[in-house]
């Protein structure tokens, strides 16, 4: 009997173990195995798709709204987006979590970005031309990972000095756990330069027949270069590529009825890059499709235009009695549904302008003089053409034609930041003075690192003054 009982025993402790071992090698089918994710060019392609969708312009379009002299509270605000108008915002997102998100939602864009890089070289190439389409899918993953590291040093980096410690951290692999410190602002540019160039090395120069602006061309990367050059004062170099980008002559500048038609999606002149929308984008933060005003453009923006400005009313208008801001209002797709333009032919027209003036001289000031008339021919109707008599008048020029040209694009708070100059609002935009101003001095320039990385990198450092 006690030897029944062993072999029993024995049967039984067999059987459980067995079955937990069976159990324990059973796949979940509730998880997607990641490396089954890249077999083919096909997939990586998908994952690219991913990288562009992640890529959060609206972010950039409404903190250089909020924060700046875009926009006053419309008259139905009830509290949205006050933290950032009245500059109140906090790193810990119970105050504006909208001067945080562009944190996440960039590393969001790199980490997709790194993940597909890793792959491209285990996804065997099976027709003749997957070799090319790698290359391609490989160039636009490197420009939108400078692209979107640009967009964090803009946000969360000082005025750009190569010395300043405090840029942000470099995340170039796959890697869930890693903590990492703060690269300096000089090493982080250095990357998006080395991005920037290894992308147009790989990716194929379009002409006017082939552009097509909803992916990444090696124009478009060199649009980008010509933004960085702005950012870190490299003028020649911000010359050298704005010029490259106008000659190629792919789009350029329009003006009336056609340039008014880019802003409700029926014409994509001018446009270098953009990125669709199939739902509500930004234009919903300032406006409900229900009628609700939450803001509206500045009283200060809008005494910049003339009557004669096609500006003016490409960019604002009246609806139910009330200003809006026109230029993310409406397309054939619905209310407040529009594809957001992240690049255009104007601003290399600026760029090129503002760096013309910067290397100063008697030649250059003329030639960046030309560029401003250029553009402003192209706006206002019967412009007569002005002279400019040395380098700071021009840029004073240049900077409030950036304000008028850009506007509601992203590039207000950046341009003033880079700049040096204050935020300074109407008093008629504010209701109260406590943010009429925004001295250069003040670390809200700066915005903050959220506070849940902190919690979760103990290499994370806090700017200054949260």
């Amino acid at each position: 009997m006690k030897r029944i009982k062993f072999v029993l025993l024995a049967a039984t402790a067999f059987t459980l173990a067995t079955g937990c071992k069976k159990n324990l090698d059973l796949t979940p089918t509730d998880v997607f195995d990641e490396s089954k994710a890249y077999l083919t060019v096909d997939d990586l392609q998908r994952g690219l798709n991913t990288a562009y969708g992640r890529f959060d312009v609206d972010n950039t379009v409404y903190i250089n709204a909020t924060i700046s002299d875009e926009l006053r509270f419309g008259p139905d605000n009830a509290g949205q987006g006050q933290f950032e108008y009245r500059l109140q915002y906090t790193a810990d997102g119970t105050a504006s979590g909208s001067t945080t998100g562009g944190w996440g939602s960039m590393y969001s864009v790199i980490n997709q970005v790194n993940r597909v890089l890793e792959k491209i070289p285990t996804v065997p190439s099976v027709a003749v031309n997957d070799d090319t389409r790698k290359n391609i899918i490989r160039g636009q993953l490197l420009a939108l990972r400078g692209y979107a590291y640009l967009e964090l040093m803009q946000r969360f980096a000082k005025k750009y000095n190569a010395s300043d410690v405090l840029g942000v951290p470099l995340s170039l692999s796959v890697n869930s756990f890693a903590q990492l410190p703060r690269n300096k602002s000089g090493e982080v540019v250095a990357q998006i330069d080395k991005d920037l160039n290894d992308a147009k090395a790989l990716l194929v120069a379009p002409t006017a027949a082939t552009y097509d602006d909803k992916v990444i061309n090696q124009l478009t990367v060199v649009a980008l270069q010509a933004r960085v050059a702005l950012y870190k004062g490299d003028w020649a170099g911000a010359r050298d590529n704005a010029t490259t980008v106008i000659n190629a002559a792919v789009k350029p500048l329009t003006t009336g009825t056609d340039f008014a038609n880019i802003w409700v999606d029926n014409s994509v002149s001018e446009v270098l890059l953009r990125f669709r929308r199939g739902g509500q984008s930004i234009g919903a933060s300032f406006a409900t499709s229900g009628g609700q005003v939450y803001f509206s453009p500045s009283d200060k923006l809008l005494s910049q235009y003339t009557a004669s400005d096609v500006r003016r009313n490409a960019y604002i208008a009246t609806a139910g009695g009330k200003r809006v801001v026109y230029k993310h209002y409406t397309s054939a797709a619905g209310a407040r549904i529009t594809d957001m333009k992240a690049i255009r032919i104007a601003e290399m027209y600026l760029i090129r302008a503002e760096a013309y003036a910067e290397l100063d001289g008697a030649a250059n000031i003329t030639a960046g003089t030309n560029d401003l008339n250029t553009l402003r021919t192209n706006r206002i109707t019967g412009y007569v053409n002005q002279t400019f008599a040395d380098k700071a008048t021009l840029i004073t020029a240049l900077m409030t034609e950036r304000y008028k040209e850009l506007a509601f694009e992203g590039f207000r708070l950046f341009d003033l930041k880079r700049r040096g100059l204050d935020v300074n609002r109407n008093a008629t935009d504010v209701d109260s003075p406590n943010w009429l101003n925004l001295l250069s001095t003040n670390f809200r320039f700066v915005l903050p690192i959220p506070q849940a990385e902190l919690q979760g990198n103990s290499n994370m450092v806090q700017n200054t003054g949260y």
